[in-house]
């Protein structure tokens, strides 16, 4: 009985704001043909667990990055939601090779607290892509930027939901690059019928396994476009990638 009360008490509160939180059908942009192959992401060190007030925590260790600074991969993020890419005789947008077959769209709706275009501190991010047969539209605020990393603050009908902190360190000749998520709301009361929902609606296990397979894939992808990008910036935010073949080879 006190199982069916619970129950309850979540679909009364969730209900009124289940259309903000219960992604809506997106369009798929149909698979980008590209020159390389992605890495296998179980090779790639990741973890989650819902810790003791119901919010996941959640970890990617990213393959290696080979010879690309944290200089670099912060300009990327920067220049990602403003900028072109001609490849193959069409112009399409830079989102679209960051991940070969499940990103769609990425925009930003508030400008960074500098006016600087593109991503930086203080802007607010929409973004619309697929892990898997999942789909998922969401909004962050970018708390901060820099050339370390960055930190997204999720949001949801108004709502905090979570932090997402990406850190880019530089060892040696490449960039160490980890991820580190919480996902849920600690607001009292409502917080907990919102973690509830979110662990079994949205960021389920299927779900979450999805999302960090996709995560390892994009930031692998980095390795065969990003330094010859980087050559071209100052150049503004139409670039060019040619169309030959790159190595494999993930560290």
């Amino acid at each position: 009985m006190q199982h069916w009360r619970r129950l309850l008490v979540v679909a009364l509160i969730a209900a009124p704001l289940a259309w903000a939180f219960w992604p809506q059908a997106l369009y798929r942009d149909p698979p980008r043909q590209l020159p390389w192959e992605l890495p296998d992401y179980r090779e790639a060190s990741r973890s989650w667990q819902v810790d003791e007030n119901g919010l996941i925590q959640a970890h990617v260790e990213h393959f290696f990055l080979q010879d690309i600074s944290p200089q670099m991969v912060s300009w990327f993020y920067q220049v990602l939601p403003v900028s072109t890419i001609a490849y193959r005789g069409e112009t399409i947008p830079l989102y679209h090779i960051f991940h070969p077959t499940e990103h769609g769209r990425i925009r930003v709706l508030e400008a960074a607290a500098d006016g600087a275009e593109g991503m930086g501190q203080g802007a607010l991010i929409e973004r619309e892509e697929w892990f898997g047969p999942y789909d998922s539209r969401g909004r962050a605020r970018l708390r901060e930027f820099s050339s370390t990393g960055m930190v997204a603050i999720p949001e949801f009908a108004g709502l905090a939901m979570g932090r997402i902190e990406h850190r880019f360190e530089q060892r040696q000749s490449g960039t160490y690059y980890t991820v580190t998520s919480t996902i849920g709301s600690d607001l009292p009361v409502v917080g907990a019928v919102l973690n509830y929902y979110i662990r079994n609606f949205m960021f389920h296990p299927a779900m979450m396994e999805q999302w960090q397979r996709h995560q390892v894939e994009e930031v692998a992808s980095l390795q065969f476009f990003l330094r010859a990008l980087y050559l071209q910036r100052g150049e503004g935010t139409r670039f060019s990638l040619a169309d030959t073949p790159v190595s494999t080879k993930i560290d």
